[in-house]
């Protein structure tokens, strides 16, 4: 008889000119994935979703998850509304599994300039009947594959190094390193290290981290002459763990990575102090650290630079290199307005008094590498998360402008190195 009823069910299912609607599934079980889901009402599709802040300490907006049974409906997503959840271009959407992005709000603003309300806490998508894998995040996601595809271009060259600075602090990934090695005679007259990542969710800098690699490595008489005048290496990822899982990283508890250059919790920042001070004796110690600034609005929505700190012999450095990266990049994507840069700052982690206990025993990377003897130049770089003055950010456009921040920096470093023959 059970068998009878369950044939007949069966048929039924076949026969019927409606089909079953499968059930949404909201998750973010792989790598970057961040959210907290708070409920789902199935029958009138609407998810009720937040960021996972986990160890955060306040209120932050990174979210990356994965939509599945929702083929053929239209969803409504929503956020609290206590927070502004969303930059200027609404939420970043994907339909192929994260290969590829557009930002939901991005057609409206490319044609009108209208931007995504900030007041606005919710989204909807329709799902096309074969939408079995979309992906909406706060910007454009980027985590160890992103890495991997880009690198392997290089993986084939004989002066390039792949190494590991270290392992992360839960010892399930490494914290790779990157070295354009010095090709010159004698010792190398500059240092240069760039660093990104130190705030897991920042991920806009990582484009533009590829851009100064492949400037570095490309035929243009600047990335030559320095490939012939220094040793080079890149830390994409500070935060490593924070950046597969998911974190926020930004404000994580007890201090984040980038507030950790007294304390050294974090294996990769005690690793990367001690790789600088010890490789970079007897050069000029050039630094630059990577970022993405805070969710929308003002200069949020450009890219901008943090002047030096009590360090009055690097302003004038500095303002050569805000004066050449306009005009190297006054006919790119992002334009660069140095009018949003900040000045250098002395209070609260932003201090070398930092260094003598004071403040709170915290202190952030350009900081630390400006308490340095050899200290040249050290900044920190901030790339918005979604717009750039008026374009939309891309990762190839977050390239083009890492190829002139690199070809910037060595068109000044081959002018003092003129000067001092």
């Amino acid at each position: 008889m059970k068998l009878k009823i369950a044939f007949l069910l069966l048929l039924l299912a076949i026969l019927s000119p409606f089909p079953v609607q499968a059930e949404i599934r909201v998750d973010a079980d792989f790598p970057g994935g961040n959210v907290k889901v708070e409920s789902i009402d199935q029958e009138n599709n609407v998810v009720c979703v937040r960021p996972d802040l986990r160890d955060t300490r306040g209120d932050y907006f990174y979210f990356y998850f994965r939509v599945a049974g929702a083929e053929n409906s239209t969803v409504t997503f929503k956020f609290p509304e206590k927070s502004t959840n969303f930059g200027a271009v609404g939420p970043n959407v994907s339909v192929d599994g994260g290969k590829t992005w557009r930002f939901l709000a991005e057609k409206d603003y490319l044609t009108s300039g209208t931007k995504f309300p900030a007041e606005q806490h919710e989204f909807t998508w329709t799902f096309g009947p074969n939408d079995s894998d979309v992906r909406f995040a706060f910007g454009t996601p980027y985590t160890q594959s992103n890495w991997d595809e880009f690198m392997a271009q290089y993986r084939a060259r004989e002066d390039v190094r792949f190494e590991t600075l270290c392992r992360s602090r839960s010892d399930k990934r490494d914290v790779e390193l990157f070295r354009v090695p010095y090709l010159g005679q004698g010792k190398p007259r500059f240092y240069l290290a760039f660093t990104a990542r130190h705030h897991a969710c920042e991920s806009s800098a990582s484009p533009v981290m590829e851009g100064m690699i492949s400037f570095c490595l490309s035929d243009a008489p600047e990335a030559q002459w320095l490939r012939q005048n220094a040793e080079i290496v890149f830390i994409p990822f500070m935060d490593k763990d924070g950046v597969e899982e998911g974190d926020q990283g930004k404000n994580r508890s007890p201090h984040d990575h980038n507030r950790d250059y007294v304390q050294e919790l974090y294996p990769s920042v005690k690793a990367f102090k001690a790789l600088i001070v010890k490789e970079s004796e007897g050069a000029k110690l050039v630094f630059m650290d990577l970022h993405a600034p805070s969710i929308r609005g003002g200069r949020n929505d450009f890219f901008y630079s943090h002047g030096p700190i009590e360090m009055k012999k690097m302003n004038p450095i500095w303002n050569r290199f805000r004066d050449k990266l306009a005009e190297n990049q006054k006919d790119g994507t992002l334009k660069y307005e140095p009018k949003w840069d900040v000045p250098g700052r002395s209070e609260g982690h932003n201090s070398i008094k930092s260094f003598t206990g004071k403040n709170g025993n915290l202190s952030s990377s350009r900081v630390w590498v400006q308490s340095l003897p050899n200290a040249y130049f050290a900044n920190c770089m901030e790339f918005g998360y979604t717009l750039c003055g008026n374009a939309v950010i891309t990762p190839e456009s977050g390239r083009e402008l890492g190829r002139n921040v690199m070809k910037t920096l060595a068109e000044i470093l081959k002018e003092d190195g003129a000067k001092e023959q």
